[in-house]
Protein backbone atom coordinates (compact mmCIF):
# COMPACT_ATOMS: atom_id res chain seq x y z
CA UNK A 1 0.00 0.00 0.00
CA UNK A 2 2.86 2.39 0.80
CA UNK A 3 4.01 2.32 -2.84
CA UNK A 4 0.59 3.57 -3.93
CA UNK A 5 0.84 6.79 -1.87
CA UNK A 6 1.13 9.64 -4.43
CA UNK A 7 2.64 12.24 -2.06
CA UNK A 8 6.30 11.42 -1.55
CA UNK A 9 6.75 13.27 1.72
CA UNK A 10 4.11 10.98 3.25
CA UNK A 11 5.40 7.93 1.43
CA UNK A 12 8.91 8.41 2.83
CA UNK A 13 8.05 9.42 6.39
CA UNK A 14 10.26 7.63 8.96
CA UNK A 15 8.52 4.89 10.96
CA UNK A 16 10.99 4.65 13.85
CA UNK A 17 13.83 6.64 15.39
CA UNK A 18 16.47 4.72 13.42
CA UNK A 19 14.96 6.01 10.16
CA UNK A 20 15.31 9.68 11.17
CA UNK A 21 17.65 11.47 8.79
CA UNK A 22 20.89 12.49 10.50
CA UNK A 23 20.87 14.04 13.98
CA UNK A 24 22.54 11.03 15.59
CA UNK A 25 23.19 12.72 18.92
CA UNK A 26 19.51 13.52 19.36
CA UNK A 27 18.47 10.01 18.33
CA UNK A 28 20.91 8.42 20.77
CA UNK A 29 19.61 10.58 23.63
CA UNK A 30 16.03 9.57 22.91
CA UNK A 31 16.87 5.88 22.53
CA UNK A 32 18.75 6.00 25.84
CA UNK A 33 15.61 7.35 27.51
CA UNK A 34 13.54 4.51 26.06
CA UNK A 35 15.98 1.97 27.51
CA UNK A 36 15.61 3.53 30.98
CA UNK A 37 11.78 3.58 30.60
CA UNK A 38 11.58 6.94 32.33
CA UNK A 39 11.96 10.62 31.45
CA UNK A 40 10.95 14.08 32.72
CA UNK A 41 8.78 16.51 30.81
CA UNK A 42 10.48 17.52 27.54
CA UNK A 43 10.78 20.72 25.53
CA UNK A 44 11.63 20.37 21.81
CA UNK A 45 13.01 23.57 20.27
CA UNK A 46 13.73 24.10 16.57
CA UNK A 47 12.76 26.08 13.47
CA UNK A 48 9.40 25.60 11.77
CA UNK A 49 9.13 22.42 9.68
CA UNK A 50 12.42 20.96 10.92
CA UNK A 51 10.78 17.70 12.12
CA UNK A 52 10.14 18.29 15.84
CA UNK A 53 6.67 16.76 15.92
CA UNK A 54 7.70 13.80 13.76
CA UNK A 55 10.61 12.99 16.08
CA UNK A 56 8.47 13.44 19.21
CA UNK A 57 5.75 11.16 17.79
CA UNK A 58 8.25 8.45 16.84
CA UNK A 59 9.79 8.63 20.31
CA UNK A 60 6.35 8.31 21.94
CA UNK A 61 5.44 5.38 19.70
CA UNK A 62 8.60 3.46 20.60
CA UNK A 63 8.37 4.34 24.29
CA UNK A 64 4.72 3.28 24.65
CA UNK A 65 4.94 0.27 22.31
CA UNK A 66 1.64 -1.46 21.60
CA UNK A 67 -0.15 0.83 24.07
CA UNK A 68 0.67 3.85 21.91
CA UNK A 69 -2.87 4.70 20.74
CA UNK A 70 -4.47 4.68 24.18
CA UNK A 71 -1.78 6.71 25.93
CA UNK A 72 -0.77 9.41 23.45
CA UNK A 73 -2.45 12.64 22.44
CA UNK A 74 -1.20 15.44 20.16
CA UNK A 75 -2.78 18.89 20.47
CA UNK A 76 -2.11 22.22 18.73
CA UNK A 77 -1.90 25.20 21.08
CA UNK A 78 -2.33 27.69 18.23
CA UNK A 79 -5.68 26.29 17.04
CA UNK A 80 -8.59 28.33 18.49
CA UNK A 81 -11.32 26.52 20.44
CA UNK A 82 -14.69 26.05 18.79
CA UNK A 83 -17.83 27.57 20.30
CA UNK A 84 -18.83 24.11 21.53
CA UNK A 85 -15.48 23.66 23.28
CA UNK A 86 -15.74 27.06 24.93
CA UNK A 87 -19.23 26.22 26.17
CA UNK A 88 -17.90 22.94 27.51
CA UNK A 89 -15.09 24.77 29.33
CA UNK A 90 -17.59 27.10 31.02
CA UNK A 91 -19.72 24.15 32.04
CA UNK A 92 -16.80 22.13 33.38
CA UNK A 93 -15.48 25.09 35.36
CA UNK A 94 -18.68 25.42 37.37
CA UNK A 95 -18.78 23.43 40.63
CA UNK A 96 -22.30 22.21 41.43
CA UNK A 97 -23.98 23.37 44.65
CA UNK A 98 -24.54 19.70 45.47
CA UNK A 99 -20.80 19.28 46.03
CA UNK A 100 -19.30 19.50 49.49
CA UNK A 101 -16.73 22.19 50.17
CA UNK A 102 -16.10 25.92 50.05
CA UNK A 103 -16.01 26.08 46.21
CA UNK A 104 -19.50 24.56 45.78
CA UNK A 105 -21.58 26.79 43.51
CA UNK A 106 -18.51 28.68 42.30
CA UNK A 107 -16.57 28.76 39.05
CA UNK A 108 -13.02 27.41 39.10
CA UNK A 109 -10.60 29.66 37.20
CA UNK A 110 -8.71 27.68 34.56
CA UNK A 111 -7.80 28.59 30.95
CA UNK A 112 -10.42 27.21 28.56
CA UNK A 113 -7.80 25.52 26.38
CA UNK A 114 -6.30 23.70 29.36
CA UNK A 115 -9.75 22.81 30.71
CA UNK A 116 -10.97 21.26 27.44
CA UNK A 117 -7.89 20.02 25.59
CA UNK A 118 -5.46 19.04 28.34
CA UNK A 119 -7.15 18.18 31.63
CA UNK A 120 -9.52 15.43 30.35
CA UNK A 121 -6.54 13.50 28.93
CA UNK A 122 -3.98 13.91 31.71
CA UNK A 123 -6.34 13.08 34.57
CA UNK A 124 -7.45 9.70 33.13
CA UNK A 125 -5.31 6.89 34.51
CA UNK A 126 -2.58 5.52 32.25
CA UNK A 127 -3.21 2.10 30.67
CA UNK A 128 -0.49 -0.60 30.78
CA UNK A 129 2.42 1.85 30.42
CA UNK A 130 4.73 3.81 32.76
CA UNK A 131 2.74 6.96 31.98
CA UNK A 132 0.80 8.71 29.22
CA UNK A 133 2.41 11.20 26.83
CA UNK A 134 0.88 14.53 25.77
CA UNK A 135 2.52 16.35 22.84
CA UNK A 136 1.68 20.06 22.58
CA UNK A 137 2.61 21.73 19.28
CA UNK A 138 3.30 25.49 19.13
CA UNK A 139 3.29 25.61 22.92
CA UNK A 140 4.43 29.24 23.04
CA UNK A 141 1.03 30.20 21.54
CA UNK A 142 -0.56 29.55 24.96
CA UNK A 143 0.89 32.83 26.19
CA UNK A 144 -0.39 33.73 29.68
CA UNK A 145 -2.29 30.42 29.84
CA UNK A 146 1.03 28.66 30.38
CA UNK A 147 0.67 29.21 34.12
CA UNK A 148 -2.51 27.13 34.16
CA UNK A 149 -0.74 24.47 32.12
CA UNK A 150 2.17 24.46 34.59
CA UNK A 151 -0.18 23.59 37.46
CA UNK A 152 -1.43 20.54 35.54
CA UNK A 153 2.17 19.50 34.84
CA UNK A 154 2.80 19.45 38.58
CA UNK A 155 -0.51 17.82 39.55
CA UNK A 156 -0.59 15.04 36.96
CA UNK A 157 3.12 14.63 36.21
CA UNK A 158 3.25 11.12 37.68
CA UNK A 159 0.44 9.99 35.35
CA UNK A 160 1.35 11.91 32.18
CA UNK A 161 4.58 13.31 30.77
CA UNK A 162 4.41 16.35 28.49
CA UNK A 163 6.44 16.93 25.34
CA UNK A 164 6.17 20.62 24.49
CA UNK A 165 7.14 21.83 21.02
CA UNK A 166 8.11 25.40 20.13
CA UNK A 167 10.08 27.38 17.57
CA UNK A 168 11.37 29.84 20.17
CA UNK A 169 12.21 29.02 23.77
CA UNK A 170 11.85 32.70 24.65
CA UNK A 171 8.07 32.26 24.30
CA UNK A 172 7.97 29.68 27.10
CA UNK A 173 7.86 30.88 30.71
CA UNK A 174 10.85 30.06 32.93
CA UNK A 175 8.90 27.88 35.44
CA UNK A 176 8.00 25.50 32.59
CA UNK A 177 11.47 25.53 31.01
CA UNK A 178 12.98 24.63 34.40
CA UNK A 179 10.66 21.62 34.66
CA UNK A 180 11.62 20.23 31.26
CA UNK A 181 14.56 18.48 29.68
CA UNK A 182 15.38 20.68 26.67
CA UNK A 183 16.08 19.11 23.27
CA UNK A 184 17.39 21.32 20.47
CA UNK A 185 16.32 19.85 17.12
CA UNK A 186 18.95 20.94 14.59
CA UNK A 187 18.79 21.18 10.81
CA UNK A 188 19.87 17.94 9.16
CA UNK A 189 23.45 18.02 7.86
CA UNK A 190 24.12 18.00 4.10
CA UNK A 191 25.74 14.53 4.11
CA UNK A 192 22.75 12.83 5.76
CA UNK A 193 20.38 14.86 3.59
CA UNK A 194 22.23 13.70 0.47
CA UNK A 195 22.01 10.03 1.50
CA UNK A 196 18.25 10.31 2.02
CA UNK A 197 17.58 12.10 -1.28
CA UNK A 198 19.82 9.62 -3.14
CA UNK A 199 17.86 6.74 -1.58
CA UNK A 200 14.54 8.27 -2.65
CA UNK A 201 15.90 8.93 -6.15
CA UNK A 202 16.94 5.30 -6.46
CA UNK A 203 13.52 4.03 -5.39
CA UNK A 204 11.78 6.40 -7.80
CA UNK A 205 14.25 5.68 -10.66
CA UNK A 206 15.47 9.28 -10.77
CA UNK A 207 18.78 10.63 -12.01
CA UNK A 208 20.39 13.54 -10.16
CA UNK A 209 23.94 14.58 -9.27
CA UNK A 210 25.59 15.87 -6.08
CA UNK A 211 25.41 19.51 -7.16
CA UNK A 212 21.66 19.24 -7.68
CA UNK A 213 21.27 17.70 -4.23
CA UNK A 214 23.27 20.57 -2.73
CA UNK A 215 21.05 23.16 -4.42
CA UNK A 216 17.96 21.26 -3.27
CA UNK A 217 19.34 21.37 0.29
CA UNK A 218 19.84 25.14 0.13
CA UNK A 219 16.51 25.82 -1.59
CA UNK A 220 14.61 23.88 1.08
CA UNK A 221 16.58 25.29 3.99
CA UNK A 222 17.51 21.74 4.96
CA UNK A 223 13.85 20.92 5.65
CA UNK A 224 13.30 17.38 4.44
CA UNK A 225 9.55 17.52 3.74
CA UNK A 226 9.98 20.71 1.71
CA UNK A 227 12.92 19.22 -0.19
CA UNK A 228 10.93 16.10 -1.07
CA UNK A 229 8.06 18.31 -2.31
CA UNK A 230 10.46 20.22 -4.58
CA UNK A 231 11.99 16.96 -5.79
CA UNK A 232 8.61 15.45 -6.67
CA UNK A 233 7.49 18.63 -8.42
CA UNK A 234 10.72 18.57 -10.45
CA UNK A 235 10.03 15.07 -11.79
CA UNK A 236 6.58 15.59 -13.25
CA UNK A 237 7.82 15.52 -16.85
CA UNK A 238 11.32 14.06 -16.58
CA UNK A 239 13.10 11.41 -14.52
CA UNK A 240 16.39 13.30 -14.83
CA UNK A 241 16.49 16.09 -12.24
CA UNK A 242 18.75 19.05 -13.06
CA UNK A 243 19.58 22.32 -11.32
CA UNK A 244 17.19 24.07 -13.66
CA UNK A 245 14.37 21.71 -12.64
CA UNK A 246 14.89 22.60 -8.96
CA UNK A 247 14.87 26.32 -9.71
CA UNK A 248 11.71 25.94 -11.80
CA UNK A 249 10.01 24.01 -8.98
CA UNK A 250 10.82 26.79 -6.54
CA UNK A 251 9.59 29.42 -8.97
CA UNK A 252 6.38 27.49 -9.63
CA UNK A 253 5.59 27.57 -5.95
CA UNK A 254 6.37 31.26 -5.61
CA UNK A 255 4.56 32.28 -8.80
CA UNK A 256 1.59 30.05 -8.06
CA UNK A 257 0.46 30.15 -4.47
CA UNK A 258 2.25 33.29 -3.26
CA UNK A 259 1.29 35.37 -6.29
CA UNK A 260 -2.33 34.23 -5.97
CA UNK A 261 -2.20 35.30 -2.31
CA UNK A 262 -0.99 38.77 -3.30
CA UNK A 263 -3.68 39.15 -5.96
CA UNK A 264 -6.39 38.16 -3.48
CA UNK A 265 -4.96 40.68 -1.00
CA UNK A 266 -5.11 43.51 -3.52
CA UNK A 267 -8.74 42.60 -4.18
CA UNK A 268 -9.41 43.24 -0.49
CA UNK A 269 -10.67 39.69 0.19
CA UNK A 270 -9.29 39.14 3.70
CA UNK A 271 -11.18 35.89 4.33
CA UNK A 272 -9.84 34.25 1.16
CA UNK A 273 -6.33 35.63 1.74
CA UNK A 274 -6.24 34.18 5.25
CA UNK A 275 -7.43 30.82 3.95
CA UNK A 276 -4.62 30.73 1.35
CA UNK A 277 -1.98 31.83 3.88
CA UNK A 278 -3.05 29.16 6.38
CA UNK A 279 -2.81 26.56 3.63
CA UNK A 280 0.72 27.70 2.79
CA UNK A 281 1.84 27.64 6.45
CA UNK A 282 0.30 24.22 7.10
CA UNK A 283 1.33 22.53 3.84
CA UNK A 284 4.86 23.86 3.44
CA UNK A 285 5.70 24.31 7.17
CA UNK A 286 6.80 27.91 6.64
CA UNK A 287 7.30 30.34 9.49
CA UNK A 288 5.72 33.78 9.27
CA UNK A 289 9.11 35.27 8.36
CA UNK A 290 9.57 32.84 5.46
CA UNK A 291 6.13 33.69 4.08
CA UNK A 292 6.92 37.41 4.35
CA UNK A 293 10.13 36.82 2.37
CA UNK A 294 8.24 35.09 -0.46
CA UNK A 295 5.62 37.87 -0.47
CA UNK A 296 8.40 40.43 -0.87
CA UNK A 297 9.99 38.51 -3.75
CA UNK A 298 6.72 38.27 -5.66
CA UNK A 299 5.77 41.86 -4.84
CA UNK A 300 8.67 43.14 -6.94
CA UNK A 301 7.26 41.29 -9.97
CA UNK A 302 3.88 43.02 -9.87
CA UNK A 303 3.20 46.25 -11.86
CA UNK A 304 2.79 48.60 -8.89
CA UNK A 305 3.59 52.28 -8.48
CA UNK A 306 6.63 53.30 -6.43
CA UNK A 307 4.47 54.69 -3.60
CA UNK A 308 2.30 51.58 -3.35
CA UNK A 309 5.30 49.25 -3.48
CA UNK A 310 7.09 51.26 -0.76
CA UNK A 311 4.02 51.28 1.50
CA UNK A 312 3.51 47.53 1.18
CA UNK A 313 7.21 46.83 1.83
CA UNK A 314 7.03 48.93 5.01
CA UNK A 315 4.02 46.94 6.23
CA UNK A 316 5.79 43.63 5.51
CA UNK A 317 8.92 44.86 7.30
CA UNK A 318 6.92 45.88 10.40
CA UNK A 319 5.15 42.51 10.42
CA UNK A 320 8.49 40.71 10.13
CA UNK A 321 9.83 42.53 13.20
CA UNK A 322 6.69 41.73 15.24
CA UNK A 323 6.83 38.08 14.21
CA UNK A 324 10.26 37.70 15.86
CA UNK A 325 8.73 38.25 19.32
CA UNK A 326 5.21 37.13 18.45
CA UNK A 327 3.77 33.92 19.89
CA UNK A 328 1.62 32.79 16.98
CA UNK A 329 2.37 32.70 13.24
CA UNK A 330 -1.29 32.84 12.26
CA UNK A 331 -1.93 35.97 14.31
CA UNK A 332 1.09 37.79 12.85
CA UNK A 333 0.22 36.82 9.27
CA UNK A 334 -3.48 37.66 9.75
CA UNK A 335 -2.50 41.06 11.13
CA UNK A 336 -0.45 41.84 8.02
CA UNK A 337 -3.16 40.54 5.68
CA UNK A 338 -5.84 42.68 7.35
CA UNK A 339 -3.69 45.82 6.96
CA UNK A 340 -2.89 45.06 3.32
CA UNK A 341 -6.53 44.29 2.48
CA UNK A 342 -7.61 47.53 4.15
CA UNK A 343 -4.90 49.44 2.30
CA UNK A 344 -6.08 47.94 -1.02
CA UNK A 345 -9.43 49.70 -0.63
CA UNK A 346 -7.68 53.04 -1.11
CA UNK A 347 -5.77 52.03 -4.26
Amino acid sequence: MINEIPIWRIKYLPYNLDQICGREQLRNRLKGIIEKANFPHMLFVGTEGIGKTTIASLFAREFLGKYYDANLKIIHANVPLTEEERAQARSDAYVSTTKIGSIAGKTVTMPAFVQVKVKPFVQVKVMDAPFKILIVKNFDALGKNQQGFRRLMETYGSNCRMILITTKISGVIDPIVSRCQVFLVPQVDLTSFGKLITSIAKKESLILDEKTIEVLYKASGGKISKAIDFLQLSTISNKTVTLNDIYISLQKFQKGIVRSLLLVIFKGDFKKAREISRNILATYKYSAQELFTYLLLELHKLPLSTNVRASVINMIAEADIRAIDGQDNDIQVSNLLSKLCLYSEYL
